[in-house]
């Protein structure tokens, strides 16, 4: 892999993991290289089968290849995860099909760290939010006091 594809790849999983999510920025550093098919199970080293992976997802997945069974991991890119997990109000992935249940034991995505890192998330997106409706109700409000500020001289005239 030479470095152009390297920086495809990290832009293409937008510098977090396939798996987890977790960030570059989050790691501290940048993220590994995983062969959705293994190498050792016949996998090819073709862009189409890399994912941007976190060191611990990418050794909990290991050299994992069960493709027609439900014991199997998801492609972050063609699995509707959606439709196999969700995730918690406390931050932990429940599974919504045996597959679901298996991609988040195997790659174990309820460790208490990651669980920790989504329920910050969920924070600061709060946060976020919040503090966005709130500029909102200021421009609202420092609209509304120039309002009624050019109303009182006019009706001071």
């Amino acid at each position: 892999m030479g470095p152009e594809q390297r920086e495809s790849l990290r832009r293409r999983f937008d510098f977090r993991c396939g798996y987890c999510s977790v960030t570059e920025t989050d790691a501290g550093s940048e993220l590994t290289v995983d062969h959705f098919q293994p190498r050792s199970r016949g996998g090819s080293d073709d862009p189409e089968n890399w994912i941007y992976s976190c060191h611990a997802c990418n050794e909990f997945k290991a050299d994992w290849w069960q493709p027609e069974s439900s014991q199997r991991v998801l492609h972050p890119e063609r699995d509707e995860l959606a439709r196999h997990l969700a995730e918690g109000e406390d931050g932990m992935l429940r599974p919504l099909t045996e597959t679901g249940g298996f991609h988040i034991e195997r790659l174990r995505l309820n460790r208490p760290q990651l669980v920790a890192f989504r329920r910050e998330r969920k924070r600061r997106d709060a946060a976020r939010e919040s503090r966005q409706r709130l500029l909102q109700r200021l421009r609202a409000l420092a609209h509304e006091v120039q309002r009624l500020a050019n109303e009182l001289e006019r009706l001071s005239s």
